[in-house]
């Protein structure tokens, strides 16, 4: 937490120490206050109005002194105007704290995420995506809950805690005894509570994530809980986490609860033992108004105490949620990022021509310790302008591949050129800019569709988004539009059918107009008859083509043909040569030429 605040800007800084230095005054005039209320006791019990009446502090220090009637006045000024500020310190403080509070909140919302927009596909799956979403709100909601309350309640608390037992010691010695009986009492409980609920906060926090990946896997496979009437067995599933949630909860809860009743058992056992020395010294008749003056004040700072501490063991689940926050955001924050960002590299915006793509000995796997390699010597030379077509079974590493030409991921070992340059030398924002790839799952933001086009770039004008619509064959259903392409699109697309998806999704990058495009399994959801026309389209780009489809009719007019299977290249080569040469590609062919009939 405190490596958390070091963190922050200076001006959220100053505006924190500026909220303790009011909280500091507004507490100092707390604990004064009760010590001039007290002295209208003095007042009213004396009979004599001629009588000079001295208003002290610790019947040592005298404020000031006169007859009755003055003293009254002065004495109602004074508290009147202690009231006053204090009531303007508390709120100064509130609404300072606050204010620097939300600015944390967002300064770490947005470092998180921009730290999580630059991590690698391997460091996104590593952490995985329902666990990041909690990182940037609950987790940054927790913190926000823990350093607007710590500036009050951290500073308030001790000062109320070691402000009292001082002015109590001051004000009336033998009464102070109680004290030494109190606080080991109340900070006994604070360490039952602190020792139970420990491990409490730190499980809440991992079934919270689990408790968000039920959700989101629910609500975006609603389609799929509908289709199989999943509906009861996905809400006993959630139930079920959402169960174990609770019951840590209530735990949680019940062990901060035990602390009121605690404590103010404490206080009414307290309050009468000063009643029972009270009582003492009026029988023994060395009683005066000085005495009933302190006994008044002493119990307020037996309050005062016993609120400070009861403060500190109301905010102790703050303080624990934040800790286990704190180490999540921070994890996010220092997380060593996979760094696949090239920034002086080669710009391949020099070369007008299209680009060829040469791969020699190439080997990947996710993680150094796995034992098998996901990919695993690979080489293939695909000249500028030709088509490569990928086909093979589900997990035999084709969308791998070409992610890896993506830069998405670091190989192990091998090449793999652009034009002869090594991937490694490449700028990473020029690769971007002239390799376009449309992946397997089409991704579309809530906004529009001419919204969603300008991703790619966002300076194209209304005939290059109309050019980039047609040969996508996407014109055919947004023509049908009233508000053709400012027609609104729901969250990921949900207003769209999966074949209007992947075209926004293929114009969306032809929109780029890429030296390499790449097809990964993305007309997966169209008829024959759109594909057919679709990449007959995309060959007006003169672009160097990667197409991965199941579909052999989407790739049997390729250049190059290549069988992956478990990761290896077991064919390639023409449509005519791997029907004679490869076993499972024939089948297939053959399988999917009588599903045709």
């Amino acid at each position: 937490m405190i490596k958390m605040f070091k963190l922050l800007p200076k001006d959220i800084k100053y505006q924190f120490y500026f909220g303790v230095v009011v909280i500091f005054f507004n507490v100092i005039i707390s604990l004064i206050l009760p010590l001039f209320i007290s002295q209208f006791l003095k007042i009213l019990l004396e009979k004599d109005p001629q009588k000079i009446i001295d208003i002290s502090i610790f019947n040592t220090f005298i404020i000031f002194q006169g007859v009755k009637s003055v003293i009254f006045k002065k004495l109602i000024i004074t508290v009147i105007i202690l009231i006053l500020l204090a009531v303007i310190t508390s709120l100064s403080g509130v609404v300072i704290t606050t204010w620097a509070g939300e600015k944390s909140s967002e300064f770490f919302r947005n470092r998180t995420f921009q730290k999580i927009q630059r991590m690698s596909l391997k460091d996104l799956g590593t952490l995985t995506h329902e666990s990041l979403i909690t990182r940037v709100s609950n987790d940054v909601a927790v913190f926000w809950e823990f350093i607007t309350g710590a500036t009050s309640t951290l500073i308030r608390a001790p000062l109320l805690i070691v402000g009292g037992i001082v002015f109590s010691l001051l004000t009336d010695l033998s009464l102070s005894l109680s004290i030494f009986f109190i606080i080991p009492l109340m900070s006994f409980v604070v360490y039952l509570i602190i020792k139970k609920s420990m491990p409490l906060m730190e499980e809440n926090q991992k079934v919270i994530d689990n408790l968000t990946k039920v959700a989101d896997e629910n609500i975006l496979g609603a389609r799929l809980i509908k289709s199989f009437n999943l509906y009861e067995k996905q809400s006993n599933k959630f139930n079920e986490v959402n169960d174990k949630w609770l019951k840590i909860q209530i735990k949680t809860n019940n062990l901060f609860s035990l602390g009121n009743p605690l404590f103010f058992s404490l206080i009414n056992i307290v309050v009468a033992f000063i009643y029972i020395i009270a009582s003492q010294k009026v029988r023994s008749g060395v009683i005066d108004t000085n005495f009933l003056t302190n006994v008044n004040v002493f119990i307020e700072y037996m309050f005062n105490i016993s609120f400070g501490i009861l403060l500190l063991s109301m905010f102790l689940g703050v303080i624990f949620r934040a800790r286990v926050s704190c180490r999540r955001i921070l994890e996010v924050l220092n997380w060593q990022i996979e760094d696949l960002e090239i920034t002086n590299g080669i710009d391949l915006s020099q070369n007008n021509d299209a680009l060829g793509i040469k791969v020699k000995n190439l080997n990947f796997k996710f993680y150094s310790e796995s034992p098998e390699f996901v990919l695993e010597n690979i080489n293939f030379d695909l000249k500028p302008r030709q088509t490569l077509g990928i086909i093979g079974p589900t997990g035999s590493g084709k969308s791998t591949l070409v992610n890896l030409i993506m830069n998405n991921y670091k190989y192990n070992d091998g090449q793999i050129l652009i034009n002869d340059i090594d991937l490694q030398n490449i700028q990473t924002k020029s690769l971007r800019q002239n390799v376009g790839i449309v992946y397997q799952e089409p991704m579309l933001y809530s906004g529009t569709i001419k919204s969603n086009l300008l991703f790619a770039k966002q300076d194209a004008n209304e005939n290059e988004i109309k050019e980039s619509l047609e040969n996508s064959c996407a014109i055919d259903f947004v023509r049908t539009f009233e508000d053709k392409i400012d027609h609104k699109i729901e969250q990921r697309g949900k207003n769209l059918s999966g074949g209007q998806k992947q075209r926004l999704s293929i114009a969306r990058t032809l929109l780029l107009k890429p030296k390499i495009l790449i097809l990964d399994d993305s007309t997966s959801a169209l008829d024959n008859i759109t594909t057919k026309r679709l990449l007959s389209n995309i060959k007006k780009y003169n672009a160097t083509t990667i197409i991965i489809s199941q579909k052999i009719n989407s790739i049997k007019h390729a250049d190059q043909i290549m069988v992956l299977e478990k990761g290896k290249i077991t064919g390639l080569g023409s449509h005519e040569q791997l029907i004679e040469s490869n076993d499972w590609y024939k089948e297939i062919y053959l399988n999917q030429l009588d599903l045709d009939k």
